[in-house]
């Protein structure tokens, strides 16, 4: 049976609004940034970006007029940054959750952001692969870190925040563990990338984040993994 289009679009908004959504302010001082960090998240169906600040304060300002459940931060930012922007979070009630988005590497940052009550911290480099992760994982109430940072004030804090080790293979998307499964049966790249017809990242860029999200160094051992993984299966 043939739908007309205004019941199908009925049907659509009845499923977008059974949909649990989870409201999220962008605080960032650079333009550009702000717009790739949108649309990321504007490509989520239960995400919804309710508004965009260059510093701490304007941040504080648009969270007493509507508070969200997800603040996305800086750490270097003009007037206010955000480890003092999370300090000043510390007293609202209810707190939104932090993810800290910065270009900083160093254990230290990741450290200083943890005890300012961040609930992730991913570095800018690599928001395109972890961004939403940290996000869905923050919400689910782990605590989330780009791999790439290493040391032991990283292995504190998870002892701290998770309640369980993480486990890296729940930070891969579907097609991801699709490329994994078919790389773990020997399957050639043409025809893995067959599989992925819908996908637009090229099969390179798929597999250099399945590497990066596994904590590997190249895509021999990313092979090399997956026939291990398939081999345990069988």
């Amino acid at each position: 049976m043939i739908l007309p289009i205004s019941r199908l679009d009925t049907r659509r908004n009845q499923r977008l609004r059974a949909v649990k959504t989870t409201s999220i302010l962008i605080v960032e001082d650079h333009p550009l940034v702000r717009r790739g960090i949108r649309g990321l998240l504007r490509a989520q169906a239960d995400f919804r970006v309710i508004g965009e600040a260059a510093n701490g304060l304007e941040a504080l300002h648009l969270i007493e007029q509507s508070p969200p459940d997800v603040v996305i931060t800086d750490i270097v930012m003009p007037v206010v940054g955000g480890l003092e922007l999370m300090r000043e979070l510390a007293r609202h009630t209810p707190r939104p959750l932090i993810i800290v988005l910065s270009l900083f590497d160093d254990p230290k940052y990741l450290q200083q952001a943890a005890e300012s009550g961040a609930a992730a911290y991913v570095l800018k480099q690599s928001a395109p692969t972890f961004l939403i992760t940290a996000i869905r994982d923050a919400v689910a109430g782990r605590f989330f870190c780009t791999p790439a940072i290493a040391g032991s004030s990283l292995q504190e804090i998870e002892t701290r925040f998770r309640a369980q080790p993480l486990n890296r293979q729940d930070l891969l998307s579907e097609d991801e563990r699709l490329v994994l499964r078919l790389l773990g049966k020997g399957c050639a790249p043409a025809e893995i990338t067959r599989w992925l017809a819908h996908q637009p990242l090229a099969l390179p860029s798929v597999c250099q984040s399945i590497v990066l999200k596994l904590g590997l160094s190249s895509e021999a051992e990313l092979r090399s993994y997956a026939e291990s993984l398939a081999a345990q299966n069988n």
